[in-house]
């Protein structure tokens, strides 16, 4: 079983665009935020942008493309312990 986490990503991404989000994706956003403390931990850490800029590594770029990678890293990390229970 893979869990597909594109969809978390776009709606992430509309977020930090500061769309309007649809009712579907806002949906999306609270049952993912209710599957785990790291997912909370990680929209708290996007939410607060001074701190999110300011623990940017060295060699990510400060734009939405950098911010994906972030994210996108952080998300597939938090899925390791659940595959590596599979295993």
């Amino acid at each position: 079983m893979t869990k597909d986490i594109e969809p978390i990503l776009q709606v992430l991404s509309n977020y930090l665009q500061q769309y309007v989000l649809s009712k579907d994706e806002h949906d999306l956003l609270e049952s993912w935020l209710r599957e785990s403390e790291a997912n909370q931990d990680l929209f708290n850490d996007i939410s607060n942008e001074v701190k999110w800029e300011s623990d940017c590594p060295s060699g990510i770029p400060h734009n939405l493309a950098g911010s994906m990678e972030r994210i996108r890293m952080r998300v597939i990390v938090s899925f390791l312990p659940l595959v590596l229970s599979m295993v």
